[in-house]
């Protein structure tokens, strides 16, 4: 029983990431577009495009495998550490 409730909580987790990456390169295409429409450089919308993208290939790490492995790993690892 424990191992199908990990296994649907997996894929919630997966749904979630991969909706979440949608969301990320949507903003991507919108921050672009009003980057492209302005004719005064921004400062501003180039920093958030900056971090849109950071954020847009942490997801996509955290979608492969070995991401999803690594980051299950320093979960753990942060919560050992919290034990008193």
């Amino acid at each position: 029983m424990k191992r199908s409730v990990d296994y649907a909580d997996d894929m919630m987790t997966l749904a979630r990431l991969h909706a979440a990456l949608d969301s990320v390169v949507d903003t991507e295409q919108v921050m672009t577009q009003i980057h492209e429409s302005s004719m005064v450089p921004q400062p501003a919308v180039t920093k958030v495009r900056e971090l849109v993208a950071e954020a847009r290939e942490l997801l996509r790490s955290l979608l492969r495998p070995e991401g999803r492995h690594a980051a299950v790993g320093k979960a753990l690892s942060r919560q050992d550490s919290s034990l008193p």
